[in-house]
Order: C-alpha cells, then structure tokens, then sequence
C-alpha cells in the first residue's frame, strides 16, 4: 500500500496542462527514461508527465519502481502519482496480469458467494472505532501563478484538505470536530475539500453493489497479482432502473474570479428514498458499473472501483476507488479501508451567462477535473477499559497486539 502523496509539495506543486498525449505504461517509462538521459530538469519532467494520458492502469508496483530506477525528482514523483491515480480504473497493462487460466463457472460461481457471504456477515461485525480520514483535493480550475494576473489554467494543483477524526455508528461515518491536515513543511493548504466525496466506504457500498448488480450483471473477468497471491477480478454493471446510487451536487457555477464557491459533490450509497440534502442543486440516481477485487480463498473484498453513468448534466463523470487492507483494532485484525480515491468532472460554468443548474442540457466553457487523494488511518477502537491495581502491584505495560495476517 503506498503512501498517501508527498505532504510537502503540496503548496508548490503544480500539474501542467497541455496537448494530451496517449501512452501506454511501457511508453511513459521510455519517455521518462529519455528525460532522464537527457538530465531534464524536475519541471521539465513534471510538463511531460502533465501531458500525458494513460492508456493502461499505473499499478503501484510500476509506480513505484520506475519513480526509484530514474531517480526523479520529488515533484515528478507527486506528477506521477496523479497520473497513476485518473488511470485508476483501466486494467493493468497485458505484460503485467499473471497467466493463470479463467476459473470454471462452478469456480467463478464460488467465490462469489464467498464475496456475498463476506460482505453480509463479516463487514457488520466490525466493532466500534476511532479512525483518522485525510483528504488532499486537486484540481483543474484557474488560479493565479503570478501575482497581479489573471487566473489562468495550468492543470492539477493543490486546492484544498481536510482530516477529521470519524466513527462508525451501523455503518455510517459521524465526523467528529473537524482538524486542519498538516503538511510536513511550508504554509497549509487552503481548507476544505473539493469535488466527489463518497459515504459508507464501511460497507454500506458493498452492500449496495451486490443488491444492485443481481439486477443487472455481475462475472469474472481477469486475474491480477496482489501481494497475498492471485486476484480474482469480476466486472459488474448496473442500469438506472435497478441503482440505489444516489449522487448529490451543490452550486455547480464558480465566481468571476475563478474562485470556488461553495461547490460540493457527494456519492453516496444511500437509498433512493432517502432524504436528499437540501442544500443540494443537483440530484441523480445514475446507473454505474466497475470492477470488485475479491480474494479467491476467503471471498474478502480488497478492491472496488465505481464510475457512475452520469451522461449529461453538470457533472461529466463522477468514479471511486477504495482499497482495503488489514489493521488492528484493539487485539484484532480486521480488514478496513485503508486509501479511496475520487474523480469528479464537472462544468466550470464561471464564464457562462447564467449557469443551467435546473435545465436537461448545460452549457459551459470548460470542464474542471477534481482528484481527491483519501487515506485511513489510526484505527483504535472506540471505549475504554479499567484495571484495579492494588497495592505494591507493578503497572505492567500493555502487550503488543498480535500481528495481522493478510488474506
């Protein structure tokens, strides 16, 4: 699991725009390789890697091995990164899946039950917890790169953050006091965070993908190589008619400035019927499809990726990633969310003569693509416990919990 991005670049970074260019995996790393011999500038690399689009997923094994055998920078690093992260939802490329042959139907059909039976009876039985939720947001919108200039659009950079302290009370994320997300140096990045931010990565989505896709279709597709041993990869597909996918969108226009105002998007897992929020202008129950990475022997569910069908509308396209892994909560292992991921595009409708919220088609003069980089961490569960020492009697320390074994 890597970590979540370079904290103190996030002031300074900044993803160029430009000519997109297609590459494979294979091609961006000869195209790195070049800059490499040519002892490129960290900049000048971080202009390459913003005009280039993935044609295949950057996994992290890749990630991080061609970020090591070139050397580069850190700002190419954090370039990289963002790069691998909008490639998120292809597949890997051929050179990289194992070999191993498709599973019979009654094997396919196995571990499918195995991944149902997870999510009904193991999910819930997650105990009450602490657990700390960091978001950094990047995005694509103007901003001023020299002072007394207009903003301009120079491609993903920092905008905003946030971490807060959360629990889990049936499945539901209650956030307690809101904290600043601190970077290792330099000023803060601005506060709050932009874009798609999605609810009941618990297991409340879980749950939804398995009711919704036995409307529509759920079948293995590939296997992929994880550091527990084969993956097994089933695509799924829900249409409008069957999703309980409930997306809310507020204040899709911007200011005349460039600047955000009060913009917010939010996937939820939430039932149609369920109250919508009120300060929301948008409202949809899209369609969505993605993939979910099951472990073949324990039916544990490491992997899922989400992209709702949003077709048109203020918001373009709205996807998720989540990934889970093991942590110790109290004396146990469990298996929690450890990183999520969300893309939003919306409609940057700040240079629109009225923006369309409440219209069938919109209009506007560009698009903004917002990246939300989301870590878990600090799980410790949620009470206390007490101990009677009586006199003379040594306060030992506590024992270390024992290790967690992965699936």
């Amino acid at each position: 699991m890597r970590k979540l991005i370079l904290l103190a670049l996030l002031a300074a970074m900044v993803l160029p725009a430009g000519a997109a260019k297609r590459l494979t995996v294979a091609q961006l790393e000869k195209t790195l390789e070049a800059a490499n011999e040519k002892h490129r500038a960290d900049e000048e690399v971080v202009r390459l890697l913003g005009e280039a689009v993935l044609t295949e997923r950057l996994t992290d094994a890749s990630r991080e091995r061609i970020a090591a055998g070139l050397h580069l920078g850190s700002k190419a690093i954090l370039a990289l990164q963002l790069i691998a992260d909008q490639s998120a939802f292809l597949d890997p490329p051929a050179v990289e899946l194992p070999s191993a042959a498709a599973p019979d139907a009654a094997t396919a059909q196995r571990i499918l039950d195995a991944a149902r039976v997870y999510v009904v009876k193991t999910l819930p039985r997650l105990p009450d917890f602490f657990a700390t939720r960091t978001t950094y947001s990047f995005d694509t919108s103007p901003q001023v790169l020299k002072a007394n200039e207009w903003p301009v659009r120079a491609g993903l950079h920092p905008v905003g953050s946030a971490s807060r302290e959360i629990t889990l009370r049936d499945d539901q994320l209650q956030p307690a006091a809101p904290q600043p997300a601190k970077a290792a140096t330099g000023p803060p990045p601005a506060a709050g965070v932009r874009g798609l931010q999605t609810r009941g990565e618990f297991g409340l989505i879980l749950a939804m993908i398995f009711v919704d896709a036995g409307k529509g279709g759920i079948s293995f597709h590939h296997w992929e190589q994880a550091a527990g041993g084969l993956v097994a990869v089933y695509r799924y597909t829900v249409p409008k008619s069957a999703s309980n996918y409930s997306v809310d969108y507020c204040c899709i226009s911007l200011g005349p400035s460039g600047r955000q105002g009060g913009r917010r998007g939010r996937g939820s897992a939430l039932l149609v019927n369920s109250p919508a929020d009120p300060t929301a202008s948008f409202h949809k129950t899209p369609g969505y499809h993605g993939s979910l990475f099951i472990d073949p022997a324990s039916g544990t569910i490491l992997r899922i990726t989400l992209e709702a069908e949003m077709g048109d509308g203020p918001v373009s396209r709205m996807a998720s990633v989540i990934e889970y892994g093991p942590v110790v909560i109290g004396d146990r292992g469990y298996i929690c969310p450890q990183r999520s991921l969300a893309l939003t595009e919306a409609l940057d409708g700040s240079n629109a003569a009225s923006p369309a919220v409440a219209t069938d088609r919109y209009t506007g003069v560009d698009t903004i693509v917002q990246v939300n980089e989301t870590s878990f961490t600090n799980y410790h569960r949620l009470g206390s416990t007490t101990r009677i020492i009586t006199d003379g009697e040594a306060l030992l320390p506590a024992e270390a919990p024992p290790p967690v074994s992965h699936p």
